[in-house]
């Protein structure tokens, strides 16, 4: 488990990507508004994307379930009971950041209305997602494997607590900004009469549909994909380019995401790029905070191989 790793990549890639967010956010500081005018353009595959691209995100979660579950049944069957919970608990945090995102669409999609009493509607959402994330969670106990307990352990809580943590944080700063979102601006006779830069801040706004722009939601979930070059860590079968494949991927979905975004109206650039930024740096800190904790239990370097 290198020292110069963050998230199974050299921690320069972390720096390097932090330096542009950060670019990004003094650049659009002073043109937010010029750059939602001119890349808002709502599109059918653009809406479905905004409702359905975070599950890819939140497959990863019954992902690190697995890592755990594999890790500690590897070390003994002593922790088979909490291997078994947080399997579990990993399940039920996918199937409810499917409903919190995707669920209206899905139960809209199967026939729902609001007001009627069937419910035959969410019952069928409801059992989608519970189908979906056993079946990631199937997929990835055949993919990966049990040969080092303690790094398997380690992925696993990376990505949970980190996921869960950043959902929060981004919830109480939405909060504490509460920044109109574009898509509310355009609605008015003269959208610069309410528009607000990201630093001025008026706390608890009750509108929360209208509201609530900054930092981004979709783009804290996304951001879970710079994960993906620590899981193929533990894939069976691994070669060493997997990593920058997966990383390359992450870097290309993020962007996409933003892209997104903007796109549908729904945020500013310094949004996306705020989104971005605080969830990657949580995920480094518990990175950091996490692997440190491994090493000092299991000794320097641990008994497995390092983390390469």
């Amino acid at each position: 488990m290198s020292d110069k790793k963050i998230l199974g990549m050299p921690r320069q890639y972390f720096f390097i990507v932090c330096a542009i967010l950060i670019v990004c956010i003094a650049t659009g500081s002073f043109c937010d508004l010029s750059i939602s005018e001119a890349l808002t353009n709502k599109t059918d595959i653009g809406d479905f994307f905004q409702h359905y691209g975070n599950i890819v995100s939140h497959f990863l979660y019954p992902v690190a379930g697995v890592c755990i579950f594999k890790g500690l049944r590897k070390k003994s069957k002593n922790y088979n009971v909490l291997a078994w919970g947080i399997l579990g608990f990993s399940l039920y945090w996918t199937v409810y950041c499917f409903l919190d995102t995707g669920g209206k669409y899905l139960r809209k999609a199967y026939g729902y209305a609001a007001g009627e009493s069937s419910a035959v509607p969410l019952i069928l959402a409801f059992l989608t997602w519970i189908a979906v994330s056993v079946a990631v969670a199937f997929i990835a106990y055949q993919i990966i494997d049990d040969e080092q307990s303690e790094l398997l352990i380690a992925i696993g809580a990376v990505i949970l607590i980190a996921g869960m943590f950043s959902e929060y944080i981004n919830e109480w700063l939405k909060v504490v900004g509460c920044r109109p979102r574009y898509r509310y601006l355009i609605t008015l006779d003269d959208p610069k009469s309410e528009y607000r830069n990201w630093w001025e801040m008026l706390p608890y706004i009750a509108d929360e549909s209208d509201f609530r722009s900054w930092p981004s939601g979709h783009m804290t979930k996304a951001t879970i994909m710079f994960t993906l070059p620590m899981i193929t860590s533990v894939v069976k079968n691994r070669k060493e380019w997997f990593k920058y494949a997966a990383y390359a991927f992450a870097v290309i979905w993020i962007i996409i995401m933003g892209y997104n975004r903007l796109h549908m109206n729904a945020h500013f650039f310094t949004d996306v790029c705020f989104g971005v930024l605080i969830t990657y740096f949580i995920y480094a800190l518990v990175y950091t905070l996490v692997f440190s904790a491994v090493k000092a239990v299991s000794g320097e370097g641990g008994k497995g191989k390092k983390h390469k």
